[in-house]
This record gives C-alpha cells, structure tokens and sequence, in this order.
C-alpha cells in the first residue's frame, strides 16, 4: 500500500524511530497552538492592566514638594563603591489639589533631598504619597511579556514531555540492541 503512495520505508530505521519522528512532530503542533492560547492570556492581561491603570490615573494627582530638611547621607559600609540608597525620607511640604498645604515625611530621590528643593510627588485622593500611576506603555509591557512566559512555559513542559518520552525509547532502543548483539555474538560477548 505504501509504495502505491509513492512511500518508501527505509529498512534502517526502526520503530522506535518512527515513533519519536511522530512525537516530535505532536510536540511542534502542539507548541504552535499553544501561541493563540497565550495571546489570548495576554490580551486579557493588558485589558485588565490598562483598566488598572485608567483607575490610577484617576485617583492619583502628581505635586510639587518643597523639601524643609536635609536629609541625612547614611553611612557606605566598607568595601561598598556606590550608595545602595537612591531615596531619602525627608521632611517637606506639599500642597495637594482642592485642599490645604500639608506638611510631612515623604520620600524623595537622594538628589532632591536637600533642604530648599523641589520634587514632584504623587498622592492618592487621600493626600498620602503614592507611587506614579501606571502607564498604558507599562500595561502593554506587562501584557506581552505574560504571553511569552505562558508559551515558554508550555513549551518548557512539552520539551520535558518529549525528552521524557525520548529517554523511554532510547532505553528500550539500547535493550533491543544488546539483546540483538548477544544473539549475533553469543552471551560470552556481551558483559
């Protein structure tokens, strides 16, 4: 029947062969259909990270600070060549938006955080330091890398499904050898 089909079964290649040819062929499909499957996780993150970010950009409201005090240099342990510390919680003054000045500790980049500087800060709708709203860029960000670690991850699982699946038959290609060289060479060959 085959070779009406115009296939030709190699003698040299055992089945063995043939059913790792047909696995890895499963595992390709299987790795190809799964990028869909992770666009689609994706694309989901980014609708939700960019709500989030809709969300932050509404109840977040960047001021400028004036710092009062200096802040205090904290002390390089030996051996160190640069400052671990890129932020100083300094004193300051800030003036939040509809409300009265209000004065307190924040945090601010060890650069502005010198007595007369100004910084801009972010606040929440209570008047409390935040961190800057996400960004559309960020959500978009987020949302791709999500997709490529859910497909490496699925690639990663049917890679180890494959190599586990290669392992059994190249146990059993090895078993099958030897036994066909014992019966070429007698048992006093094999040891």
């Amino acid at each position: 029947m085959l070779r009406r089909l115009g296939v030709v079964r190699n003698p040299l290649v055992r089945r063995s062969d043939r059913i790792e040819g047909v696995f890895a062929g499963i595992v390709t499909l299987l790795a190809l259909i799964a990028i869909p499957f992770a666009m689609m996780i994706g694309s989901a993150d980014i609708t939700a990270e960019t709500a989030a970010s809709d969300a932050q950009l509404q109840s977040r409201h960047q001021v400028t600070a004036t710092v009062l005090t200096t802040a205090a240099q904290p002390a390089a342990s030996v051996g160190d060549s640069a400052p671990i510390a890129n932020t100083a919680r300094v004193n300051a003054v800030w003036k939040p938006p509809n409300s009265v000045q209000r004065t307190g500790i924040i945090t601010v980049p060890s650069a502005s955080a010198t007595e007369g500087s100004t910084t801009d800060i972010w606040l929440d709708d209570t008047g409390k330091q935040t961190t800057a709203p996400l960004t559309h860029a960020d959500a978009v960000t987020n949302g791709v890398l999500v997709a490529a670690f859910c497909w490496l991850c699925a690639v990663a699982v049917l890679g180890g499904g494959f190599w586990v699946a290669r392992r059994v038959l190249d146990h059993r290609r090895a078993a099958r050898w030897a036994a066909e060289w014992a019966q070429f060479a007698g048992p006093e060959a094999v040891r």
